[in-house]
């Protein structure tokens, strides 16, 4: 990807790993976004890619068993090559620096097992800017 080139890829929430397809390159910056309109849903939870916080004591007892446990519940989360020793969080606006080369794989913060309830989707745009 060329500085200032853009490249989409759908998230869909019921997927446990979504291979964007987009190769990072280490140590180059690309901005990560998402439209704040957009939204997908957690059983019955719609919301962004910032996620939602824990709201009842059902959740509260949960938030260890979430992927990403410090994050917000359906936060937008990244990776590169499937590496979950390298998560971080994308939400709605991300400037991030690849650590290392490889494919950006995404998925919505959720316990493992619970992917069955997710539904929709949301448009992540890429642009390499640096």
């Amino acid at each position: 990807m060329n500085i200032g080139e853009s490249v989409r890829a759908l998230i869909l929430a019921r997927q446990k790993w979504n291979s964007t397809g987009i190769n990072l390159v280490v140590n180059q910056d690309y901005h990560l976004t998402v439209s704040t309109n957009e939204k997908w849903i957690d059983w019955f939870v719609s919301c962004n890619a910032d996620g939602f916080p824990t709201s009842n004591w059902i959740l509260k007892n949960s938030e260890r068993l979430r992927r990403s446990p410090q994050e917000n519940w359906f936060a937008l989360m990244g990776t590169i090559n499937f590496d979950t020793d390298n998560l971080f969080k994308i939400g709605t606006d991300k400037i991030l620096q690849a650590n290392q080369s490889g494919i950006l794989t995404c998925f919505a913060n959720d316990i493992p097992f619970m992917y069955w309830n997710n539904k929709g989707s949301i448009q992540l745009i890429v642009t390499r800017i640096k």
